[in-house]
């Protein structure tokens, strides 16, 4: 009987040497599977964000701080550290910009809930890198409303003066002449 039980013993032991282990990652640097439920890493879409600040406003452990823009609107854009999110994904449903959110729990890394390995926090960061072409476009729509602005105001004060003109009796000189006035503005 002993004799058997150390043969199958010997026998069991040289199978597991021989064949290929099924644990095959090294799960120090690479993990094994990602949970069902994992939420994962922040993916922020600064095009559709109206820089509201709910989400920084509603997180619990204060892990969002909001960078600031050369913009006139939208001048804010989320950027979350991960080091103290708990990812709660309140900041996804607290924002309300539709149809698609602009902060999203996306999955992503599942190295910084496992432990990880990076020595510097800031590799713990989601950053908004917002190409510089973008900035100047908005900039130039932001000039081009603002000089919209300024000539209907103009014109607006134009046609109110007009009005005014027209209530009290006085007939504009291009009517009385068939010519414009090209001296209108010049001073004598």
């Amino acid at each position: 009987m002993i004799v058997i039980d150390i043969l199958q013993k010997t026998i069991r032991v040289a199978k597991a040497l021989f064949t290929k282990s099924p644990a095959t990652k090294d799960i120090r640097f690479e993990s094994m599977h990602h949970p069902a439920r994992y939420r994962g890493e922040h993916r922020i879409d600064y095009e559709t964000c109206i820089g509201c600040d709910s989400c920084n406003k509603i997180c619990p452990t204060h892990a969002i701080t909001m960078k600031h823009l050369p913009l006139k609107k939208q001048n804010i854009v989320p950027e979350v550290n991960l080091s103290i999110c708990i990812f709660c994904g309140l900041c996804e449903d607290v924002c309300p910009t539709k149809p698609k959110k602009s902060i999203m729990l996306s999955g992503g890394r599942y190295d910084m809930l496992s432990g990880g390995w990076h020595e510097d926090q800031n590799d713990f960061w989601v950053h908004v890198d917002i190409p510089q072409s973008y900035i100047d476009a908005r900039l130039e729509e932001e000039e081009a409303a603002r000089v919209k602005k300024e000539l209907a105001a103009k014109k607006k004060a134009a046609e109110a003066e007009a009005k005014k003109r027209a209530e009290a009796g006085e007939v504009p000189k291009e009517i009385q002449t068939g010519m414009p006035d090209f001296n209108k503005g010049v001073e004598e």
